[in-house]
């Protein structure tokens, strides 16, 4: 499908600190919330959903925090349809320099049935409410959620959309709570809530990866027009977790004709702000994990490492260096004579041919996986008679 428009602008909206937390095994500390907001303001996101005020004591301060602390982007608090979560979200927010609220309505037959027990025109006039509550209280940016989207009847969706923009909802986003949808389905979707909102109102996709499909339905809403994407460093969230904030910025960067849509992020931090994360909640990640993982930018095969040499470009469709990352070269029995070569050099040392074949042959009969740097210098330096003097 061919870009909307040309450098349509994106916006993105990070909810790491909301739905990527409540995640089992994501807690966070105040501390720790406030460093990832910073860096997600240096990043470039434009919303950051700092948390669920009602949701506790702990989770009020924290929305407190970095209302207080950040200036760069707009702070979002989450809040359910009720009165008293609206009133605890302003509070919340109040010192924000931008601030938005996000309630959730109800929107699938299974929820308003077995989550809620409420009727349709319950859930209508709760959502119609809780919004023209938030003007009221003071709040310009109101953005509709209403949960699980995905699984609504189409026509019952777009009333919800339509009712909710009546009463002052600024943006309407479209959950795939439990991570069902396909791509080919994504641009009805959209235009089942465009269709019912006035054009000022913005419309979002917030899409889970239980079938693997948040980055790729993203990326389908991203092609449809969508005007904001929600997203999480390293896709951490509910169940099988969120959309890739990383990965969709990679895809935005390695094909800009393609997307033709333009944001503010800072692509160099990709990988900082991922490592801060990382290292925060202590998240095991796949070595093969795209543009973070640590094989993403790493190769032992010898055929693929002789033409890295020559070319990255070969193996190497994104750059390390764009994301802030660095391309490594592991030693491995996988590995030929080129690598070896280079690695040699890289420490100082000429590499003559008696003592890249003596390795190689070393390497190849063994049975350790990966030679480390300081291992493959110990097995230079052991063949002394091989060894030239220092470059």
């Amino acid at each position: 499908m061919p870009a909307v428009s040309i450098d349509k602008p994106l916006t993105i909206f990070d909810t790491s600190l909301r739905d990527g937390e409540q995640a089992p095994g994501n807690a966070m500390s105040l501390q720790q919330k406030l460093r990832i907001a910073r860096e997600l303001e240096a990043l470039g996101v434009n919303t950051i959903e700092a948390g669920f005020p009602a949701a506790s004591d702990n989770d009020f301060a924290a929305v407190r925090a970095i209302a207080d602390a950040v200036r760069g982007a707009k702070i979002c608090a989450f809040a359910r349809a009720s009165s008293a979560d609206i009133e605890r979200a302003a509070k919340a927010v109040e010192n924000a320099a931008a601030a938005q609220i996000e309630i959730l309505g109800v929107a699938s037959e299974i929820h308003l049935l077995h989550k809620r027990q409420i009727t349709r025109q319950q859930a209508l006039d709760e959502i119609a409410e809780a919004v023209r509550l938030a003007r009221r209280i003071g709040f310009e940016d109101i953005c509709v959620a209403p949960e699980d989207a995905t699984r609504a009847d189409p026509e019952f969706l777009g009333l919800m959309c339509e009712l909710s923009a009546q009463a002052g909802a600024t943006m309407i986003l479209i959950p795939d709570t439990v991570g069902c949808l396909l791509p080919g389905r994504v641009p009805a979707l959209i235009e089942t809530v465009r269709a019912r909102v006035p054009a000022e109102v913005r419309v979002a996709m917030h899409a889970h990866d239980d079938l693997g499909l948040a980055v790729a339905n993203t990326l389908a809403a991203i092609e449809a027009g969508i005007d904001e994407i929600q997203v999480t460093l390293c896709g951490i969230g509910e169940r099988a977790g969120n959309c890739a904030l990383e990965e969709v910025v990679a895809a935005l960067t390695a094909h800009p004709a393609h997307f033709g849509r333009s944001t503010t992020i800072d692509v160099r931090r990709v990988y900082a702000a991922c490592q801060l994360l990382i290292d925060s909640i202590r998240l095991p990640i796949a070595r093969g994990k795209a543009v973070i993982g640590e094989n993403a930018f790493a190769t032992a095969a010898g055929i693929h490492q002789a033409a890295i040499i020559r070319n990255p470009q070969t193996y190497e469709f994104l750059d390390p260096a764009m994301f802030g990352a660095e391309r490594r070269m592991v030693i491995s029995r996988h590995s030929g004579r080129h690598a070896l070569k280079a690695k040699i050099e890289a420490f100082g040392l000429a590499p003559t041919p008696g003592l890249v074949e003596h390795i190689y042959r070393e390497l190849t009969a063994s049975e350790e996986p990966v030679c480390s740097d300081s291992r493959l210098r110990a097995l230079v330096l052991q063949n002394t008679q091989e060894i030239a003097a220092p470059l």
